[in-house]
Parts: C-alpha cells; structure tokens; sequence
C-alpha cells in the first residue's frame, strides 16, 4: 500500500518519514477521545470502502485523524488546506502508511492548486475541508464530481461562511455539517487553542516578553476572544477592533479597549482574527506606529495586506522587516501567514482531539447516509457525546438531574 500511494503521491521527500511518525506517535498518546469515541463510532464498517478526502493545515494531529479514518476501512487522499503549514515529514509519513497524499511546505500558489485538484480526481465521496478550500473548488472547477459527494464537513468559520455562500447561490446540492459550530469544536479550539497557540508562536518567533505589551486584536470572535484572553494572561493590554457593534460590546464588557482603526497607533503587537481579507489594509497602515509586530491568526492569508507592506528583510527566522512611511518600521510574522501553525507547531493537541473527533463523528454520520442536502450542524447528542468522553478521561463523573427536576421541565405551569 505504501508503495502505490508513493506512486500516486507529490511530497518533498520520502526519506523524512520517521521524523513524522515521531510526531504522530505523540499526538496519538495525547488524543484519549479520539482513541476512544471516535474509534469505537468509526469501527462500525459505515466508512469502510468510502473515497475520503482529508483538506486540513497538513501536520502531525491531522494526519492522525487521516489514519483513523483510513484504519475504519475507508480510502484517504490527504492534502494541505495552506502551503505555509504543511510539515513535509508529516506528510512522508502518510504516505508510508499507505496513505496517498498531495503537499509540500512553501508550494506555489499553481502547486497548491494543482495539489488540491488531484485530490479532487480522487473523486472523494466525503470531504474533511478547511475553509472549504476543496468544496469550492469540486464544485467550481470539478462540477462532474458533485452528485458523487455524500457531504462534507468543514472545520472553520471562513469554511461556513463559504458555504453559506454557496447555499444561497443554490449550490449546495449535498449535506454539509458545520463542524466549526459544534460546541466541541469553537468553545475550545478556537477559543483556547488559537488563543493558546497564536500567543505562543508570537513569543517563540520573537523572543520578546508579552507583559507591558499593547496587543491590538482586530475582530471578536470566538478566536479573538481567546486572543484577548491569553494576551491579557500575559500581562499585555488589549484594545479592540471590531466592525459588529455586538461583539465589539461584548469586549468593552470584558474589560478591554474598543477602538477604530486609530487603536493601531500604540499597538506594540496587532494580531488579525477575522476570518475574511483586508484585516490590516494599506489604509491601516499609515496608523502603526514603529516597531509594531504584525501577526494573522485567521484562515487567509490576506487578512494582512502584505503587498502593502512593500519588500521586506529577513531579521530573524520567520520575521521579516519592511519599511514604511516616515521612518516607521514594522515586523511581519510568518508572512503574514496562520502565525500559530506557519510559525509553530498550531493548537495543543488536547484541543484538536476535540475538533478532530467532531469531524471524525461529522464523516462517520455522513457515511451513514440519511442527511438532507444544505449545511447543518452536528447533532447536539453527538457534540455532548464528546465532551462528555472528554470529561470522562479526566477523571470527571457528571451528577444526574433528579426526577424532580425532570418533571419540573417538562411542566409549563406550576
């Protein structure tokens, strides 16, 4: 199996493989739902002999989703979701477990392409996507293909938006499970893994302390609210940017600044967590004052406009110095790139046994059969399921509502 996936397969180089097996042998340790609830659903034969496309930031806890899903019977083609955060070794080590895969670190925009398309012709019956960046393009340049999906699943807020998108343009024609909407998923990975995570790279990349920092988080969502939340850990002050009165109250009522694009003028570190572009445009730019830190944690890579930023030096590995108007420098991470993964090793891997578990439960359902076409979530039981185990493996028993108060809710009087 190794070998004809080798055959079928485009990644850097074969020989990096133990470096990866290493890697997914360590998320394995650490993923006890994972290895329990999602094994026991998918060890019920509903995947086995299904084509299954995995799209996902390409590294070691993706990789084991990929081989669970591949170890319930089913056929995997994997592929990277973005070419800053694929890990080659990784990627080697899928396919010498057998496991066709199409990605490389730092490829073209053509190769990425080109990577995801022939992921595409693999003519997945189910897609585990990101950012629907697989499900735009079958459906846009691989028509032929869609009466073939069973459904996709889709892990993040950019992906939902898009298919939402293509739902009111009618094309939705299959079942799509927003597992970015799952409590599992957003409550924790986004929250506390991006916060986590993307706070950490920003150190790690710089080396400088986030005590006495002004942190700028442009957008409040569940990811900048984890931003917000680990920044202020830290000892940073934050201020706000957010175009939604709703969410930009929600983090004046959580203790922070809110503030235009004139809250850029004193952030020693801006960090963009929208999950749409222009984030950080070139009209932002003129507001930052010098030495600021520019960072993306959100899905595109445009969240920051780099073109803006004009050429850029390298200073220190993953940093790169551009000069603007007025003698002000500014320092962009990971090329403006998902800062967490393109320049670290992404969300812990207790949080992404929590995400990956939606999906697997996602594809497991989708297997199933059954679903109405149109996006929809994942069933509450299911998203409870999970926590619960969750919970289980820390040692945490949940007491259960007496008869008493059964019987209370199903009244509607006294």
């Amino acid at each position: 199996m190794a070998v004809d996936a080798a055959a079928r397969s485009r990644i850097a180089d074969a020989s990096l493989a133990p470096a990866g097996e290493q890697r997914i042998a360590w998320v394995a340790r650490h993923s006890p739902v994972l290895n329990r609830l999602a094994r026991a659903r998918l060890a019920d034969g509903a995947l086995r002999g299904k084509r299954v496309a995995v799209v996902v930031h390409l590294e070691a806890k993706t990789a084991y989703l990929a081989t669970l899903i591949a170890e319930a019977g089913a056929e995997v083609v994997a592929a990277g979701s973005n070419p800053g955060t694929t890990r080659d070794a990784v990627a080697a080590a899928l396919v010498a477990r057998g496991i066709e895969v199409h990605a490389t670190y730092g490829a073209t925009r053509d190769e990425f392409v080109a990577d995801l398309l022939a992921a595409a012709d693999f003519e997945p019956q189910i897609v585990v996507d990101d950012g629907a960046e697989l499900t735009g393009r079958i459906v846009d340049q691989r028509p032929e293909l869609v009466p073939g999906l069973l459904g996709v699943t889709e892990e993040t807020t950019t992906g939902v938006a898009r298919l939402r998108a293509l739902e009111r343009a009618g094309k939705l024609s299959f079942p799509a499970i927003a597992a970015n909407d799952a409590w599992s998923k957003h409550l924790y990975d986004n929250r506390y893994g991006t916060g986590q995570s993307t706070l950490a790279a920003i150190l790690k990349l710089t080396n400088l302390a986030g005590a006495g920092k002004q942190f700028c988080i442009v957008g409040y969502g569940w990811v900048g609210k984890g931003l917000a939340r680990y920044a202020d850990g830290l000892g940073g002050r934050v201020t706000v940017i957010e175009v939604d009165p709703v969410p930009a109250l929600e983090a004046h009522m959580d203790g922070h600044r809110v503030s235009g694009l004139e809250g850029l003028a004193d952030a020693d570190v801006v960090i963009t967590a929208t999950g749409g572009i222009d984030a950080l445009p070139r009209e932002a730019l003129a507001h930052l004052k010098d030495g600021a830190i520019l960072a993306n944690a959100g899905h595109h890579d445009h969240e920051i406009d780099v073109d803006a930023l004009g050429p850029g030096e390298e200073v220190r590995p993953g940093i790169t110095r551009h000069e603007l108007d007025g003698g002000r420098r500014a320092y962009l991470l990971a090329e403006g790139r998902l800062v967490n993964i393109a320049g670290a090793d992404g969300h812990p891997v207790e949080i992404m046994d929590l995400s990956f578990s939606v999906q697997a439960l996602a594809a497991h359902l989708i297997a199933r059969g059954g679903l109405e076409p149109g996006l929809q979530k994942l069933p509450p039981e299911l998203d409870r399921e999970i926590a619960r185990t969750k919970l289980e493996t820390l040692g945490v028993e949940l007491p259960q509502p007496s008869a008493a108060q059964r019987a209370f809710e199903e009244r509607w009087t006294d």
